[in-house]
């Protein structure tokens, strides 16, 4: 996968929150969405998949960005039809160990779109 990240400002009053927004027009692989902080923990208050041109599953993970291997899946796999769109909200909030960083991981190759939100603490 070959996944390019965007991140929108959240606005005032979001100090220590995030929005990541990851496009890939051929989603095979792990990728990151969002790099380990150096002590926080990466909280995930929102995920929005939409899936485009093929059949796919996805696994959102947690790994220690020194192992290339995914640590701990948090969410998945999410099995998606084609031009399909799953949207997920915690209260709580779910939380990746400390120093690790978010990834996506897809079943194969074709379009997704993947938006995060959370926050570090």
């Amino acid at each position: 996968m070959s996944i390019t990240l965007s991140s929108p400002d959240c606005g005032p009053g979001s100090y220590d929150g995030f929005i990541v927004n990851g496009y890939s027009a051929d989603a095979s692989g792990t990728e990151i969405l969002r790099a380990a902080p150096t002590t926080a923990a990466i909280l995930i208050s929102k995920i929005t998949i939409n899936n485009g041109s093929s059949a796919l599953s996805h696994t959102i993970s947690e790994r220690d960005d020194a192992s290339p291997q995914v640590e701990t899946t948090k969410l998945g796999p999410i099995s998606m039809a084609v031009n399909s769109v799953r949207e997920f909200e915690f209260y709580p909030p779910i939380r990746l160990t400390a120093a690790t960083e978010l990834v996506i991981d897809a079943s194969g190759s074709g379009t997704v779109c993947v938006i995060v939100q959370g926050r570090e603490e």
